[in-house]
């Protein structure tokens, strides 16, 4: 099974809208390219070549057409219009493919079946995905995807269409450093009720993720760190001896921590990060709180 991004910027026809395509698309169960000149349905490279001749941008057929034939049932497909992302499974191959004129004039005559999904915004879509898109190539694969695009699938079509996840990772190893961030953020903003400056989120301090203060006008100092990085509270000083009211809260996934006699400074661990975790929930980032559900944690 591979998991492919298709971008819908199809030259549809003059009359016709975006959404016209992507209605088109879901009624008639499809996704796909255009590239209309290319009619065989011969799965073949050398056919594909050969067809592609009669465009000036040939590279960009030729990818787009290879693509669409070497998806398979049950490859998924992720894809998004205006922002919102929707998952695709394949349930019709592209040498089987009828195009009819319509097709022709929504600029979509290359097409795979499709069951649709609509999965959410950005925020709701693992960051490769979301990436994957910036690159102008009409269609092409996406690695390191796999399991969780398939865990999303199960999700949101409610079956078990997929063997993923054998239920005992650990997911501080999945989540991304930004997810992790976000995590602790919201750990000291619920359980300590820290409150983020949220101009600072912006700015790249050396050392804290932002600045936060609480009710009592406490400024404070997160930072935080995934993999096997160790964090020492002797590179954290400066910032007492600046501010002596201030606070200073450390986290590192590999909880590896060199501490001192300062009480400013505290240490964050990940039992009590994830005992926040399954007390706050619902509170947790949709993305996030996915890719903790298909590591087993809360079962």
């Amino acid at each position: 099974m591979k998991v492919w991004r298709i971008h819908i910027k199809n030259d549809i026809a003059l009359g016709y809208t975006r959404q016209d395509l992507l209605d088109f698309c879901k009624k008639e169960k499809l996704i796909g390219v255009g590239w209309g000149k290319i009619d065989t349905r011969i799965n073949s490279d050398a056919e594909i070549r050969k067809q592609a001749q009669f465009y000036s941008d040939k590279t960009a057929a030729i990818k787009a057409l290879n693509a669409m034939r070497r998806m398979i049932i049950d490859d998924l497909i992720w894809t998004r219009l205006d922002n919102k992302y929707y998952l695709c499974r394949v349930i019709g191959l592209w040498e089987n493919s009828k195009p009819t004129d319509m097709h022709y004039q929504l600029d979509i005559s290359n097409y795979v079946n499709v069951e649709w999904l609509e999965i959410g915004m950005e925020q709701d879509v693992p960051g490769k995905v979301v990436s994957s898109f910036r690159p102008a190539a009409s269609a092409q694969s996406i690695s390191g995807v796999e399991e969780i695009s398939m865990y999303l699938w199960n999700k949101y079509s409610n079956t078990n269409h997929y063997s993923v996840g054998n239920g005992n990772m650990d997911f501080w190893s999945v989540l991304s450093a930004e997810a992790i961030e976000e995590l602790v953020l919201l750990y000291l903003q619920i359980e300590k009720g820290y409150h983020i400056f949220s101009s600072t989120v912006k700015y790249t301090f050396p050392k804290y993720e932002c600045q936060m203060v609480s009710d009592k006008g406490c400024h404070v100092y997160p930072q935080v760190k995934s993999g096997s990085v160790s964090l020492n509270a002797n590179d954290y000083m400066d910032t007492i001896k600046d501010d002596p009211s201030s606070e200073v809260f450390l986290f590192s996934t590999s909880e590896s921590y060199t501490k001192n006699t300062s009480k400013n400074i505290h240490f964050i661990y990940k039992k009590e990060m994830e005992s926040f975790i399954k007390k706050y929930r619902k509170a947790l980032p949709t993305l996030t709180c996915n890719w903790i559900e298909f590591c087993g944690f809360f079962d």
